[in-house]
């Protein structure tokens, strides 16, 4: 074999060790994303994001969390959901203008060697953060909430001019996960959420129909409404149990909730109903929707303990205020309500597993 085939084979072997390192380190992002997305409350994030990323990738040795937490609340969650040995010590509760001073506009992650200050500052409980760190801001709605934080012993592992795409795009995810704990965290505390299946409640619900219809009377877009009842659903709990029922009420809950935007309302109404609140959404889009929905939930796998698969439906009732119709009555709020509901006993009259949209003379 000649010097230039041999160069080849060599330049080959590179490209191809590269390319598997690179997917490698594609799936390991690709499993801490859907971990953090899945993640039940904010505890279990901070210890997915603090343990999670050294165990998935050689040559981090620690994570740390920092946060501004003027007022204690991210630190007094943490403490009162991990255990002590978990990752409720890599979180660090860092004053407004520290955090500030860690980074300038435009946000971009700091990597090199570590400082005394630094390691303080970020790693105070990880001796192991000796070498090299990667310093990321954390950004919310354009506000720099916090900093990931990746240490490691190799001095060389992160240097200044190493590319920091998957960095940056890791701390998007964590930053927008962070952010979505806390506010479920607080409508908690609010005792706006249904324990059961962890979405909106009725009171929460009822909040927001009144807000909504308030920005629709300012000529805001349409406001479609929807109410959706479980079909046969005592029968479910009758010849299963309730832990079957509750199983199957918090299925329908998450298939629900895919795909929702982040003004949208999902929320449970009451025993097995749930109302979904789409502000900016026109019948046509909201009848495609609800169908969707029902589709949805009608070719979904519900597996009972003992292995069995239930058929399980659901009918709806859906409704719109549309902008620029005065014909509503004193009070919006109470005639949508009155129309969903009535759409929905109109699909359940009509053999239930159907979505009936109310039609408005």
């Amino acid at each position: 074999m000649d010097q230039a085939s041999t160069t080849q084979e060599r330049e080959w072997i590179r490209l191809s060790k590269q390319l598997r390192d690179n997917e490698r380190i594609w799936s390991g992002f690709r499993q801490i994303e859907v971990r953090m997305i899945g993640s039940p409350s904010l505890p279990d994030l901070i210890d997915i994001i603090t343990l999670g990323i050294p165990e998935t990738f050689p040559g981090i040795d620690c994570v740390t969390v920092a946060c501004a937490d003027p007022e204690y609340e991210m630190t007094r969650l943490i403490e009162a959901g991990g255990a002590p040995d978990s990752g409720a010590r890599s979180f660090v509760a860092i004053p407004r203008e520290t955090l500030d001073g860690l980074f300038t506009r435009p946000w971009r992650p700091r990597l090199g060697p570590v400082d005394e200050r630094l390691h303080a500052l970020l790693f105070s409980n990880h001796p192991c953060a000796s070498g090299s760190v990667a310093v990321t801001p954390l950004v919310r709605r354009g506000e720099l909430i916090g900093s990931l934080n990746q240490g490691s012993r190799d001095p060389r592992h992160f240097i200044p001019g190493i590319a920091t795409d998957l960095l940056e795009h890791l701390a998007a995810v964590a930053a927008m996960c962070i952010d979505n704990s806390i506010n479920h965290e607080r409508l908690k505390l609010d005792g706006l959420t249904d324990p059961l299946t962890g979405i909106s409640n009725r009171r929460f619900f009822e909040r927001r129909l009144a807000e909504e219809v308030e920005r629709w009377a300012r000529r805001a877009g349409p406001l479609v409404c929807m109410l959706v009842d479980v079909d046969f659903f005592k029968q479910v709990n009758d010849q299963y149990g309730h832990q079957v029922g509750d199983r199957v009420l918090r299925q329908i809950a998450s298939l629900l909730g895919q795909d929702l935007r982040g003004s949208d309302v999902l929320a449970r109404y009451g025993g097995e109903e749930f109302v979904l609140l789409l502000p900016g959404t026109t019948p046509v889009q909201g009848a495609a929707i609800a169908e969707r929905l029902r589709s949805r939930i009608e070719h979904s796998a519900f597996v009972i303990p003992e292995g069995i698969d239930l058929d399980v439906t659901v009918s709806i009732g859906m409704a719109c205020l549309q902008p620029g119709v005065d014909s509503y009555g004193p009070d919006p709020a109470v005639w949508l309500f009155k129309q969903v509901d009535a759409a929905l006993y109109q699909a359940k009259e009509a053999g239930r597993n159907r979505v009936i949209q109310a039609v408005v003379s």
